[in-house]
């Protein structure tokens, strides 16, 4: 029998996502001006972005367990107050080293946000029958949205610093409501120990041996959002010649694209199945982020701003095509594995930030090497990728 979904219950879950996509993306969508004011290069500072990547490893060996442990309430209280103190210190830090520890510490605080948001939603999306998830990611892409339209507006008007620090202190204040009125539905604590695997890396990494195809097409599906949040500004900025506030415009397209097929899930699943959803979207995002970035840069040489118009149709060919591969593929996963839902986000998280960590570092390297253009079309030959593990959805439509 089906478990009741109530209204009370989704505006509940709906308050942990919102508030963590606006918090967790605004630094990002200036990130031209940390950058700059730690004087450092595309190289290194991607390299230090990377370096945070530690963090996030840590969190994903331990936090499953954790949750699984003490219950969700505890994790997400702690998780999400330590990652807006956390980035609201940011545009307080001249250091690049202090930058590099700030990093780390946002990085095992995030994660462990995100393990008990998901690993909830997981637990009650299988409880009630009905596909929650994609459509709370689109609300976390809401948040980021949001954000990056905040960021537009008062980027030439308000400094880095009152920018950042306001806006976290409101948005922590909002999860603790959404906290609160979540806490008669949270995963309580479980006694039973004899489901979870060992807590160390070798033994979530022979655990995740189980799901390993599943694994490594979520890194492939991954790569295109973690690069567009990471460089889209430093690229219109860089290569295209915009503005600092205009700069934030390719991320903005990118995440509201995804919002539309996000919020939009359950039609896309009556018309199409699973496994024709994972091989044509990544076609779709893939192809049309390398054509239409490409044509932009080579544009804006003699016309800047069709160089940036021709940029964000690709942007937004790319937020089509990474829309709803990460939720669909933690479905898949839970689907295929007996172990709670807060371990399975662990394990593939676990996978993917092993396997981002040299993304990264590689995608930071050739955008110092050469251009951020170039660089950009890793991850995009990594979402086309993905669209030979299509396999692994169903066939049948919803």
């Amino acid at each position: 029998m089906k478990s009741k979904f109530s209204k009370s219950e989704r505006w509940a879950l709906n308050l942990l996502f919102l508030p963590f996509g606006v918090g967790a993306m605004a630094t990002s969508t200036r990130f031209p001006e940390i950058r700059d004011n730690l004087h450092l290069n595309n190289g290194v500072f991607g390299t230090y972005l990377t370096l945070g990547g530690i963090g996030s490893l840590t969190a994903f060996i331990f936090v499953g367990n954790i949750v699984h442990k003490v219950g969700i309430k505890p994790v997400i209280l702690i998780a999400s107050t330590g990652m807006f103190a956390t980035m609201a210190a940011v545009p307080h830090i001249k250091n690049p080293e202090i930058w590099l520890i700030s990093n780390i510490l946002i990085a095992i605080f995030w994660v462990s946000f995100h393990i008990s948001n998901n690993g909830q939603a997981i637990h009650r999306q299988e409880e009630i029958g009905e596909l929650i998830l994609p459509k709370l990611h689109g609300l976390w892409s809401l948040g980021a949205l949001l954000t990056s339209i905040l960021a537009i507006a008062i980027t030439p008007y308000v400094s880095l610093a009152w920018h950042i620090d306001t806006l976290m202190f409101f948005m922590w204040l909002a999860t603790l409501y959404g906290i609160w009125k979540s806490t008669p539905y949270f995963i309580n604590k479980s006694d039973d120990e004899t489901a979870l695997p060992r807590v160390s890396l070798s033994g979530l990494v022979a655990s995740v041996k189980s799901q390993p195809i599943i694994a490594i097409s979520m890194v492939l599906a991954m790569q295109m959002e973690f690069s567009i949040q990471d460089w889209s500004a430093i690229f219109s900025r860089d290569s295209i010649g915009m503005s600092a506030s205009a700069s934030i415009y390719g991320y903005a397209v990118f995440i509201g694209a995804m919002i539309i097929l996000r919020l939009n899930v359950q039609r896309l699943h009556k018309a199409f199945s699973e496994a024709q959803l994972l091989k044509f979207l990544p076609l779709i995002g893939g192809f049309g982020f390398i054509t239409f970035i490409q044509l932009g840069t080579l544009v804006a040489d003699n016309n800047t701003k069709l160089g940036f118009v021709l940029a964000l149709i690709g942007f937004a060919l790319a937020g089509f095509g990474s829309s709803i591969l990460a939720p669909t593929l933690f479905g898949i996963a839970f689907r295929k594995s007996s172990l709670p839902s807060s371990v399975v986000v662990s394990q593939l998280g676990l996978i993917s930030a092993v396997l981002t960590f040299f993304v990264k570092i590689t995608i930071s390297w050739v955008a110092q090497a050469t251009s951020v253009t170039v660089a950009l079309m890793i991850p995009a030959l990594m979402l086309l990728a993905t669209s030979r593990f299509s396999h692994l959805g169903r066939t049948t439509k919803a």
